[in-house]
């Protein structure tokens, strides 16, 4: 018997949920709704989150979005799991930036891939797209030095936090192909090898140093 429902997207920012689950040891069932495929545009997904995004994830027959908040869920549901800093303080810390990841950096990917959404001109999307690759760029630098300086967050990242980083550094091959910062770098060979992340990127079929899934 199944606990969760978890509604994912190969590659998408429902991967950090997908990795808290496993790491958490949820009794979960995962539910591909291909985004290439456009399967979050069905009606019976649209009932469940009518954004028509992922993660959604069904908690007894109630639906909960937005990975922030279920992040904030699964930590309160399994706080031996480490998912969020136990200390007030530093799980203010770790809340700040995946807050900013989700505030922040996300839109700009949905600027540089789907223009549209925020002008109905295309005439527009160039420089949309020009300006969301700009700030991406701006963004992967500075995360690059605050990991060196230890400030992402309230040290090096873990639980949440490093889930939802792995699917930035994995976006980030879109803006910057040849690789990032030393840091940033490190920190994706370092979640690579954790068991939950690499379940799960495996089960997805996707990798954290590319966009391509393994069956492109």
């Amino acid at each position: 018997m199944h606990e969760f429902v978890l509604f994912y997207s190969p590659g998408a920012c429902s991967l950090a949920v997908h990795a808290a689950l496993e790491h958490a040891g949820a009794a979960y069932e995962a539910v591909n709704v291909d985004l290439r495929q456009k399967l979050q545009l069905a009606p019976e997904y649209l009932r469940l989150n009518p954004q028509g995004r992922v993660p959604t994830l069904v908690v007894d027959g109630r639906p909960l979005t937005e990975a922030v908040a279920i992040a904030d869920f699964l930590d309160r549901r399994f706080p031996e799991a480490g998912l969020l800093p136990h200390g007030d303080f530093d799980r203010a810390l770790a809340m700040a930036a995946i807050q900013r990841l989700s505030s922040d950096i996300h839109p700009l990917y949905r600027a540089l891939w789907i223009p549209g959404w925020f002008s109905d001109d295309p005439a527009a999307h160039d420089a949309l797209k020009a300006t969301a690759t700009r700030r991406l760029l701006e963004f992967y630098a500075e995360l690059d030095r605050r990991l060196g300086e230890g400030s992402w967050g309230p040290g090096e990242p873990a639980g949440f936090l490093a889930f939802y980083t792995a699917v930035f550094l994995r976006w980030s091959a879109a803006v910057a192909p040849g690789g990032l910062g030393p840091h940033c770098e490190a920190l994706r060979q370092h979640l690579s090898q954790h068991p939950s992340l690499a379940e799960v990127v495996a089960r997805e079929g996707v990798r954290l140093d590319s966009l391509k899934r393994l069956t492109d």
